[in-house]
């Protein structure tokens, strides 16, 4: 993936955890994906694969245009 668009899918992800008050914890249960990869995917260090992208918009609750609005 485009290293700046990874860096603004990063920010959108995190501005939405902390709009939600979703600490990352919360949001690894919500979206099953481990702690650990959602910390390095808020700090663009993690490439996200489709079904990551479309798990975290289901813990959004957000459709997939709606969480990539950004």
């Amino acid at each position: 993936m485009n290293k700046v668009l990874l860096q603004k899918l990063a920010k959108r992800i995190k501005e939405l955890r902390v709009l939600k008050g979703l600490t990352q914890d919360d949001l690894s249960y919500l979206s099953r994906i481990p702690r650990s990869t959602l910390g390095n995917i808020e700090t663009a260090k993690n490439d996200l694969t489709f079904t990551k992208v479309a798990q975290l918009a289901k813990a959004f609750q957000l459709s997939l245009s709606e969480f990539l609005n950004f």
